[in-house]
């Protein structure tokens, strides 16, 4: 279980909180339907979001058809 007082997490940490695998969570990153929240900071080439980020997100959950959620923006 990925350290809650982290000042970031990771891809592979957020697979560990969700239980998923880190491909899984890598997908929806690069799908971009709002599975994932936008990082909190990006080192180098690498994503982070701080801890409270990922454990405040609501995930639409498996199955949830995002590719058809209407932008809110």
């Amino acid at each position: 279980m990925p350290d809650p007082n982290a000042d970031y997490w990771t891809l592979r940490d957020i697979a560990d909180h969700w239980g998923v695998s880190y491909h899984t969570v890598r997908t929806y990153r690069a799908r971009g339907r709002g599975e994932l929240p936008e990082p909190d900071a990006v080192f180098g080439r690498s994503p982070a979001w701080r801890p409270a980020t990922i454990i405040r997100f609501q995930r639409p959950g498996q199955g949830a058809r995002t590719d058809l959620r209407k932008d809110t923006t």
